[in-house]
This record gives structure tokens, C-alpha cells and sequence, in this order.
């Protein structure tokens, strides 16, 4: 893998984004690039390509909102124009298609954080988010409703796909009747996800996922009685960060502290330790559960967003903040300083599992803070990103994937996920400071 050797002095990033940005523009060039056939995902023996125009992981809202944060800064530019260019595009793309769940970064919610980030604090596209809040009244009870009557799916409560990513959006309409009891209801729903249930004569937590519910036939068989997930993509994580932020922003609900204080000692507990450091594996096996701690074999083990000790870092930290628990926030940043100086499995600049996640997350907690904690570590991160600049490449900032066959290869998404918007905003806003709401998507 070949990279450029930019240093922080000769890389300017605001220049460099927009360059990226205008070079966007036009989408024709663009889908050449994310429909290209080395973009193709190998998937249970199946050739996928992750580009779905309607998704905030791997579609247009991306685009979208680097135009919307763009435009917060130069509003003189012409960038609105832009955004709405894409947004037209993308509603053409719901009349044809429909949209299909209420979900963050494939359904509605994704959709209408990015209108929220276009509406330059709600002035604009009044009629299209309401569409959206129309679909998220109707759909969320009835998803609510059908987690409640059986064992769990991750997809039921996570951020990606879940109950916590929706709210991620609903808590940005703190004045609307509905929308404040659709958040009460979801608050509630998360809640209650927390009170123990018998499993095979013992009391597990509700985020339990039995062996036929995990993601893949794979994992059913790693993990035949099931296990718990502890990231904050698809894990615990993601509804303790939402119930800490959630009653930071006023919303208590009954119960709700006292989840918050399961669901982060449930963390502490099945934490492992290596030469002093604790760290996060993916998965609690129903054997560590058992016997009350995390075995030290590491069966998935990444420190990003998604998995691992940035993402459960974050998690802590807005738990110890919520509480006023340093138990859960010194702790947090004290393993967020050790971590960085040994990042383990990522390669890529990108946000889900890269470089730019880990990077936004100590911006968010800086940002939040009455002193920062992170300035050395911020500027590592920042130069761990840079270098990866193709200036000859239409999007600037590849994916770096590994696949078992090829090893670690280029892959050229636009998403916000694991794309080039999502490294632009988050250089963009370490530059300038964050204008719009788009990290709201990954609970930040």
C-alpha cells in the first residue's frame, strides 16, 4: 500500500476538502467510481457492493451533509446549492424506491439528519423532515412493539440499525410534542432492555443475543448459547451512551440511572487487562458470563468507533458525565491516552473502523470538557489521517479493507460509515469547529 508523505505543515485541510467536495459534485463521475467492480463485497459466497444511494452508511446523505457543514462556514460559496442538487437526487431515489426501515444509516432517521444539517438550524426543507417524522410516528411503535414480544435481535436496540440510532436523531427535536413521547418511548423500551430475564436457569441482562439471532450462521456456531455484544456500533454501548445523553439533556425517566449504572459496570466487569491496560473484546462468550469475567483469549479484538475501547471509552465517559461518576469518566480518558499510543486492527483513515473515528471522539469529549484532555493525541491522529491523501484520487481518502484472499486492498466508498465524507467532516471540523449535527449519527 503506497501513501503519500504529506506532513501536517504542508497539508492544509480546509482546501483540501473543498477540493474533494467540488470534485463530488457532479454524480455521474461520481457513481463511475462507487459502482466501479473492485467496490464488490464478498459476502456469505455473495458479490456485494455496499452503494445504496438511500443510506447514510454508503449513499448520497453523506454527500450531503459536507456540503450542509461546508456551507455553515462559507455560506458565500455556493455549497448550498450543492446540497441541494444531492438532496433532490436523493428524493428522487425515495419516490422511486421507498424508504425501507426507520434505521440511522439505512432508513429514515439518516435521511432526515441529513435535511436537519441542510436546513441551516431548521429554517429550511420544514415539509421534508415532517415527511419523515411522519414515518418515524408510525413505524417506531410498531418496531418497538415487535422487540418487546421476543428475545432480541442487536439490530433491535443498536445504533447502526436500532432503537438508539433513531433516538440519536429524535433527541434533536427537543420542542415537538410527538417526537417527545416517540424518545420516551424508546428511552423506555432501552430501559427496560436492561432488567434481567432467566436463560437456562440463570438471570441474564435483556441485551442477551441467542445463538440464532447473531448476524451470520458463523457466529451462531462461535457462539452456540448465545452471547453480549459491547460495542457501540451493535452493543450495549450504543443504549448507555443514549440513556446518558438523553438524561443529560433533561430526559429521566424512572429506572433510567439505574440502567445506566448496569449497563456501565456490565463494561468494568468484562473488561480484560493486558500488562496493566484494559481493553474490549467484540463478544462476551455465555461460558465468560458464567463464570463473571472476560476470558483473556481475544476472539475479536479492534480499537475504532464501532468495537473496542475508543467507542466503550466514549460510552463510559457520557455514563460517568450523566451520573457525575468519575469511576466511569476518569477511567475512560485515562484508557482513551493509553490506547491511542497502541491502536490495535485499523488501517484505514475512515470513520466506523479508522482512524477519523477514533480521532472525532476525542474531539467530542474535549469539546464537552472544562479542560482538554487529548491535545497530543488529536494531532497524532490527525497526522495518521493526512498521509493517506491520494490527491489523484476522485475522493481524496480511500478505504482500506482486509480481505482473507487479497489482504489489506483500497476500496472506494463515499458514505459517511467507512467513506470519504465521513474523514472530511471529521479533519473539517477539528480545523474549523463542528457547525452541523452530522456526528449525531454516531452518537457523538
Amino acid at each position: 500500500m503506497e501513501r503519500s508523505t504529506v506532513t501536517e505543515i504542508q497539508f492544509d485541510i480546509v482546501s483540501t476538502v473543498k477540493n474533494i467536495a467540488i470534485r463530488m459534485k457532479q454524480y455521474d463521475a461520481l457513481l463511475q467510481v462507487v459502482n466501479h467492480p473492485r467496490q464488490q463485497l464478498s459476502l456469505n459466497g455473495q458479490h456485494v457492493n455496499p452503494w445504496n444511494p438511500l443510506t447514510l452508511s454508503h449513499g448520497i446523505p453523506g454527500v450531503c451533509m459536507l456540503y450542509a457543514e461546508l456551507n455553515a462556514h462559507f455560506p458565500e460559496e455556493g455549497w448550498d446549492q450543492l446540497g441541494h442538487q444531492y438532496l433532490s437526487i436523493l428524493v428522487n431515489e425515495i419516490t422511486e424506491q421507498g424508504i425501507q426501515s426507520s434505521s440511522m444509516f439505512s432508513g429514515a432517521a439518516g435521511i432526515g439528519l441529513t435535511a436537519i444539517c441542510l436546513s441551516q438550524n431548521f429554517q429550511y426543507y420544514h415539509k421534508f423532515i415532517e415527511r419523515i417524522d411522519d414515518y418515524l410516528c408510525t413505524h417506531v411503535p410498531l418496531m418497538i412493539t415487535e422487540c418487546q414480544q421476543r428475545d432480541a435481535f442487536i439490530s433491535d436496540y443498536d445504533v447502526i440499525e436500532g432503537l438508539s440510532g433513531i433516538a440519536n436523531y429524535l433527541l434533536l427535536h427537543p420542542e415537538e410534542e410527538r417526537i417527545q413521547q416517540l424518545q420516551i418511548n424508546v428511552i423506555d423500551y432501552l430501559i427496560q432492555l436492561s432488567k434481567d430475564k432467566e436463560v437456562k436457569g440463570i438471570k441474564v441482562p435483556g441485551w442477551y443475543i441467542p445463538s440464532a439471532h447473531q448476524f451470520t450462521a458463523q457466529e451462531s456456531e462461535l457462539y452456540p448459547d448465545g452471547n453480549f455484544n459491547l460495542g457501540l456500533s451493535h452493543g450495549i454501548s450504543g443504549p448507555l451512551l443514549l440513556l446518558s445523553k438523553a438524561w443529560k439533556q433533561g430526559i429521566k425517566r424512572e429506572g433510567q440511572d439505574q440502567a445506566i449504572r448496569k449497563m456501565a459496570d456490565f463494561l468494568l466487569q468484562f473488561a480484560s487487562e493486558e500488562d496493566h491496560h484494559l481493553f474490549w473484546k467484540g463478544f462476551i462468550s455465555w461460558k465468560e458470563f458464567e463464570s463473571g469475567h472476560a476470558s483473556t483469549e481475544e476472539s475479536f479484538r479492534r480499537d475504532a468507533w464501532c468495537y473496542g475501547n475508543p467507542g466503550i471509552g466514549l460510552a463510559l465517559w457520557y455514563a460517568g458525565n450523566a451520573l457525575e461518576e468519575p469511576l466511569y469518566s476518569d477511567l475512560a480518558i485515562t484508557n482513551l491516552k493509553e490506547t491511542v499510543q497502541d491502536i490495535h486492527s485499523i488501517f484505514s483513515p475512515t470513520f466506523c473502523h479508522g482512524y477519523a473515528g477514533i480521532l472525532q471522539i476525542l474531539q467530542t469529549i474535549d469539546r464537552q470538557s472544562s479542560v482538554p484532555h487529548f491535545e497530543a493525541e488529536i494531532s497524532l491522529l490527525k497526522n495518521m489521517i493526512t498521509v493517506f491523501y491520494d490527491k489523484q484520487y476522485l475522493l481524496g481518502f480511500h478505504n482500506y479493507e482486509h480481505f482473507q484472499n487479497s489482504g489489506l486492498v483500497p476500496v472506494d466508498y463515499v458514505g459517511l460509515l467507512d467513506g470519504a465524507t465521513g474523514v472530511c467532516l471529521t479533519l473539517l471540523g477539528l480545523e474549523l469547529k463542528q457547525a452541523t449535527p452530522w456526528d449525531q449519527a454516531f452518537s457523538l
